[in-house]
Parts: C-alpha cells; sequence; structure tokens
C-alpha cells in the first residue's frame, strides 16, 4: 500500500471514531408536551362582546365587581349592561335575542317559557338564600310585639295584618311565607294581606295600620334602625339554598362553551370577593349600582351566594309545585331541558386549581 493510500485510511478510521462517539454523546430525545389550550387555564383567545340584562338590586351588585375589577376584561369579554327596572321583562329580551345574559327571578314565567321550549338556559345563582343570623329577607314587626312573643305562634298569623304584595303572594315571597306557615294549619290565602307602598311600610308599622311586614333589603334595616321595630323572623330560612335570581344565557352564550367557561370564572371571581361583604369597594361597587346612600349599603345584611356556583335543583322542584298548585304554570318542567351547571363546574376547576 502506497503512502497516500495509507494516509486516506487513517483519516476516515479517525472521521469514523469521532462520528461514533458523538452519537453515542447526544443526549434522548425528550418528547415536548403540546401546548395547552389558552382557555384551558383561563385565557381567552379573542374579545367577545355581550349585552347583559342588570337590575338596580343589591343581588346584582356581583355583576359591577367583575366589570369594575376586571375579571370580565381578563376573560376577553366586553360586557354592555342594559338596565331592567322588572325582573319579568328579562326572560322575553333574551329570548328575542335583543340580550346575550340576564338576571332574571325565578318565577312562573321563566317556568312556563321553558316549559314552551324557550331558547335559554339558567347556568349560575345570582342570590340564594341561606339560614344565616344576619338576613336578606326577614319579617318585621313592632319591637314590643315581638318582645311580647305576640306573633311567635304563626297560627296567630291568621290575626296579622300582613303587608306582601300580592304579586309576591304568587312568587317568591308567597312561597318563603307558605313555607313558614308549614305546620301551623294556616296558608297564605288565610292570611289578611294589606297593600301598603314602600316608602309608606315604617309609619303603617308604627301606627298600627300593619303589623307584620315582609320586607327585603335595605327595607329590612331601614325599618329596624330605630328599634321601635324588630326582626320578628327570618323569611330566608324556610326555603335555605333556593335560588331566587339567576344568571340566564341565550344561544350565543351557552352553546359556545369556551364563552360560557369564562363568563363563570369571571363570574365567581366576583362572587368570591362579594362574599368579602361591605369593604370599602364593594360598598362603592354597591352605591354605583342602587343609588343607595353608603352609610345604609355599609349596615345591611349582604345576600348570600354560592362560591361554587351550585344551584339547588331540588328547591327548585318543590318552587315548581308551588306554583303549579297556584295555578301559574302551564305544567311541571324538567330542569335539565334550561338548567346547565357543567360550565361552573369548569370555572371552579380553574379557580380551586
Amino acid at each position: 500500500m502506497n503512502r497516500k493510500a495509507i494516509f486516506t485510511t487513517i483519516f476516515f478510521s479517525l472521521l469514523l471514531v469521532s462520528l461514533l462517539a458523538a452519537c453515542a454523546q447526544q443526549p434522548e430525545a425528550v418528547e415536548t408536551p403540546a401546548l395547552q389550550d389558552e382557555t384551558a387555564v383561563g385565557q381567552p383567545r379573542e374579545e367577545v362582546t355581550l349585552k347583559m340584562g342588570i337590575l338596580p338590586y343589591l343581588s346584582n351588585t356581583v355583576l359591577i365587581v367583575a366589570q369594575e375589577e376586571g375579571f370580565f376584561a381578563e376573560q376577553g369579554l366586553n360586557i354592555e349592561f342594559v338596565q331592567f327596572t322588572n325582573t319579568a321583562d328579562v326572560i322575553p329580551m333574551i329570548l328575542a335575542n335583543e340580550i346575550d345574559a340576564g338576571t332574571p327571578g325565578l318565577n312562573a314565567g321563566l317556568f312556563n317559557a321553558a316549559a314552551r321550549g324557550g331558547d335559554f338556559k339558567v347556568i349560575l345563582p345570582l342570590s340564594n338564600f341561606a339560614a344565616k343570623e344576619c338576613p336578606y329577607i326577614g319579617f318585621v314587626a313592632r319591637t314590643e310585639d315581638v318582645e311580647a312573643g305576640i306573633w311567635a305562634d304563626k297560627k296567630s298569623w291568621v290575626e296579622a295584618k300582613m303587608v306582601i304584595s300580592l304579586q309576591g303572594l304568587n312568587s317568591i315571597p308567597g312561597f318563603n311565607v307558605a313555607k313558614a306557615l308549614e305546620g301551623s294549619g294556616v296558608t297564605i290565602d288565610d292570611l289578611n294581606v294589606v297593600i301598603v307602598d314602600v316608602p309608606a311600610q315604617l309609619e303603617a308599622l308604627r301606627t298600627g295600620q300593619v303589623d307584620i311586614v315582609y320586607a327585603i333589603e335595605p327595607s329590612v334595616t331601614r325599618l329596624t334602625a330605630d328599634g321601635d321595630l324588630a326582626l320578628l323572623d327570618n323569611a330566608e330560612q324556610y326555603a335555605a339554598g333556593l335560588a331566587a335570581s339567576m344568571i340566564t344565557v341565550g344561544p350565543r352564550v351557552y352553546s359556545d362553551p369556551d364563552v360560557a367557561n369564562r363568563f363563570a370564572i369571571a363570574y365567581l371571581k366576583a362572587v368570591r370577593q362579594t362574599l368579602q361583604g361591605a369593604t370599602p369597594a364593594n360598598v362603592q361597587y354597591a352605591v354605583q349600582l342602587s343609588g343607595l346612600d353608603s352609610t345604609l349599603v355599609e349596615k345591611i345584611c349582604w345576600p348570600d351566594i354560592s362560591p361554587t356556583g351550585t344551584l339547588n335543583l331540588d328547591s327548585f322542584n318543590e318552587y315548581q309545585a308551588f306554583l303549579l298548585q297556584r295555578g301559574l304554570l302551564d305544567e311541571l318542567v324538567d330542569l335539565s331541558s334550561f338548567v346547565d351547571t357543567s360550565f361552573a363546574e369548569y370555572a371552579v376547576t380553574v379557580l380551586d386549581q
């Protein structure tokens, strides 16, 4: 073999050894995890504008919290509020696609709309009744009567002049009173109902024109402020767990799980802040919504809301049965046809991870 051939053989031998060594030192391939869907961690892909009905009630303060604290914006939701004064108007506006979401009360109109195939879904509670020490809804009477135990026995309520609106007797107030009267032998149809406008109720109680007022905050706090009127009973405790009003959405929201999930995340973040009670920020938002005096808002009992968005479906069915008995429903409705709890469940997994 000549010298040139020898050098060529040596060169390629060394090159082969180097290549083999390099291959031996290469690390094992590591599989790169797939990128998470942005919405899976609560981060939106694009902004969505939704029109939402809102009412000037304290329970709706949570929506102002979500808006002002930027929780909707975090989820890429541009919420345009549409002001309502009557809860009964909300569902018709959703069905007409005039708004995408709203906060209707739990009334016969909602169940009847569902029975007729209305295109909407209840996805979250807005306010829940609770058996707490501080009642958002209560029965108020003269302090001397409360201390004397005059109305302690519910049987005696047939002798009382009681303030409940006639409309209320066929909705949540009537249901609460009926539950309070259970076992007493007295029904809501036995009661002596007197109609008194809210501004005149305090004087009507003081002068004996009426004996018991079914009051909702801020009226409970207003009526009992001077001490001569007192809380007779907590009305909420008789229907504990019932969602008196709900977040209800149209097809533009519920048919797009991404949008509905993002809404639920933002909403439940706001719920958890609202449940802190009369903090300076929460008071400011409640005043902004309701127009009430801040000193009054600081004293009121705040409505309860489930921090996990839980809807008590058993209480819905019990309330339906009450409405049907009153002749207000076409039929009992299968709740699965218009209630969807999946968005709340998803939001909790994101917020609590």
